[in-house]
């Protein structure tokens, strides 16, 4: 699933590094996730979505790596 993300030609100048800087350490987070696992669950708190997932993956007794943000 790929993310709609706005032109970079239609970003001011003096918003691009905001932009591309704006949770750079959770981007970062997620991105070595997924380089050293094969199966990652990025979710929040209160979605049931990665908690269905992960009762799934748990009883396939696969291995994931499990990130969580917010609440």
């Amino acid at each position: 699933m790929t993310r709609a993300v706005l032109d970079e030609a239609h970003i001011h100048p003096a918003a691009r590094e905001r932009v591309a800087s704006y949770h750079r350490a959770v981007v970062q987070e997620v991105q070595d996730a997924i380089a050293a696992n094969d199966i990652v669950v990025v979710g929040m708190r209160m979605n049931p979505f990665p908690k269905k997932a992960r009762k799934l993956l748990d009883a396939a007794k696969l291995p994931y790596k499990y990130l969580e943000y917010g609440s």
